[in-house]
Formats: C-alpha cells, structure tokens, sequence
C-alpha cells in the first residue's frame, strides 16, 4: 500500500512539474531588454486588445444565446444527453477544420455571407470573423455552465415564488439570476480564455486583424524562439489573470450548489 502511495505522489508531482515548468522557464529565460522592447512594441498591445474585444464580444454572444439552452436543457424542455453531445462537438474537432467549415457557410458567396452583406457585415479577414470563430469554439463552455447553475437552482424555490404572486420576470430577477450568476461568470470566463487561445480556426477564417496568437505564430515563423518569448510572457499573464478571476467565481459556484 505505501508503494502505491509513494508512487501517485511521485506521479502527480510529475503532474504538477510538466504543467508548472514550462511556465516559470519562460520568466527565467526572459531578458530585461527583450521585455522592455516587448512592452514598447504597439504591434503586440493592438494584438492584445484585438483578441481580448475579439474574445470578449464573442463571450456575451455566447451568453445570450447559451443562457437561454442552459435554461432549457436543465429544465427538461430538450433532450439533455443529445442536446450536450451535439454542443461539445466544436472541442473535438480539429482546430483547422474548424477554420473551413466556418469559411464554407461565412465567405461573401456563401448563403449566410450574402445575407449579412446588407447589413455591412463580413467575416472573411475581418474582427466579425474573429467574433464568429471564437464563439463557434467557445459556445459550449458557456451552455455547460448555465446548465450547471439551472440545475443547481430548485424548481420549488422558484414555485414557491410564483404561488406567492411574483411574476415569472421577478422571479427570474430576483431568484434565478443571483443563484446562476457565478456559475454564468464561469463559463464566460472560459469563454474568453478560449478564445484569446484560438488559432487554427482563425487561421483559416480571419487571419486579419491579427490576434495575439497569429502574431505569436507569424513572428515564431519569421523569428525564431528567442524573438517571442516576451510577447508569449505578456499572454501568460493575461491567462493566468482570467485564471485567478475563474478560481475566485468557482468557489462561489461550490457554495450555491
């Protein structure tokens, strides 16, 4: 038994290293003038605002039209197990593939990209497409998500309250809302991290305005290692942030349930 013991300890310290080395590297090997010269490059913080109002606005679609699935599939009115399976099919398909399969539906001759023409709208290298690329992959996080705060939330509570005399709205506002709303913020949260980390369907969909991570490819391709270690550092930093505002909503979440 203690062999076993040492053993999963050995094996989750070997966790814990693969996932926190590469990140403490990246700071060890960053040089002071690298970094300076990083930090005063305009090119990466357009990169970085265009991915973060990219991934942001992405994320509050996912919110509209997810909150509402969320609240359907936990009450019943869909097929839970079908409903789930066909949302989460974005997480397994390649990245890439992902990429052509909007560019078919979302090019200016395809049905959809006629019908968005009038409206002044274009997906293929424009920030709309990045909009459209990053939800596609990111939508399930935020169905998931309010899924788990519906389910969480009782239905006689919310009976409760309609027997009282409090309309449907009130209760929603009053009762609903507050209880789902870290589990919301959670996977919006997710939504955004997912997206400031998409790549490949961007490459394919809306290369232009450049992201953070085409930029972070385009200048690896060019450059080489030594060139986008700062630029990598900055984005860890975002990502460890939207990690700490994830950690401080997942408590939250725990307790409501």
């Amino acid at each position: 038994m203690r062999f076993f013991l040492l053993l999963a300890i050995f094996l989750a310290f070997l966790a814990f290293f693969w996932i926190l080395y590469p990140l403490v590297a990246i700071f060890l090997d960053l040089t002071g003038e690298k970094l300076w010269l990083t930090l005063k490059d305009l090119e990466v913080w357009q990169s970085l605002k265009i991915s973060f109002l990219a991934a942001t606005c992405a994320a509050t679609l996912g919110v509209i039209l997810g909150v509402p699935a969320g609240y359907l599939l936990a009450r019943g009115y869909l097929p839970r197990e079908f409903c789930e399976s066909l949302l989460n099919i974005p997480i397994v398909i390649p990245h890439v593939a992902v990429g052509i399969l909007l560019l078919n539906v979302l090019n200016n001759n395809s049905l959809l990209g006629r019908l968005a023409a009038p409206l002044g709208l274009s997906f293929v290298d424009t920030f709309w497409g990045l909009v459209a690329a990053m939800c596609f992959v990111s939508f399930s996080y935020v169905v998931s998500a309010a899924l788990m705060g519906f389910a969480a939330v009782s239905e006689d509570i919310e009976l409760a309250a309609r027997t009282l005399g409090a309309s449907p709205w009130f209760v929603f506002r009053k009762i609903t809302a507050p209880l789902i709303f870290p589990y919301v913020m959670r996977g919006f949260i997710l939504a955004v991290a997912r997206g400031i980390s998409e790549m490949g369907a961007i490459l394919i969909l809306a290369y232009y305005p450049k992201t953070a991570s085409i930029l972070l490819y385009e200048r690896f391709e060019n450059y080489g290692l030594s060139e986008v270690e700062a630029i990598t550092a900055l984005i860890v930093c975002v990502s460890l942030f939207l990690f700490a505002l994830l950690t401080y909503f997942t408590p939250k979440a725990g307790r409501n349930a």
